[in-house]
């Protein structure tokens, strides 16, 4: 039997199957979060990382995987490429971000404060 490559950890198989079941409203706020986290952790840093990731979507600029929003692909893409532990980090991350956005939005700006506080220059936060 072929698996997939997030298959081999049940974690972030859990997470890819509730991103791809998540609508595309979510997906996109999901994406735009996890992007956040990993540029604050410096995992985007990466030539490798990029080149991998823009490569696949130059040679398939229409791929389509069936229920993922154009943000929600190109996380996967990402995650695909990073290592072990950070794939873990960030599927915990993306289920507990999809759960909240599903169940109680109470904490959602909670999340939000502190994605936007990694991003805010030195000189800004007082």
């Amino acid at each position: 039997m072929n698996q997939r490559w997030y298959d081999k950890d049940p974690t972030l198989s859990m997470a890819i199957s509730l991103l791809q079941n998540a609508s595309h409203t979510h997906q996109e706020m999901t994406a735009r979060y996890l992007f956040s986290v990993m540029k604050s952790n410096g995992l985007l840093d990466s030539a490798e990382l990029r080149t991998q990731t823009e490569r696949v979507r130059f040679i398939f600029p229409n791929f389509r995987r069936s229920g993922f929003e154009m943000h929600a692909r190109h996380l996967v893409e990402l995650l695909k490429h990073l290592n072990a532990e950070d794939q873990q980090e960030m599927a915990v991350k993306l289920i507990n971000y999809i759960y909240i956005l599903d169940g109680d939005l109470s904490e959602l700006p909670l999340l939000q404060e502190e994605a936007e506080a990694r991003f805010m220059p030195q000189s800004e936060l007082g």
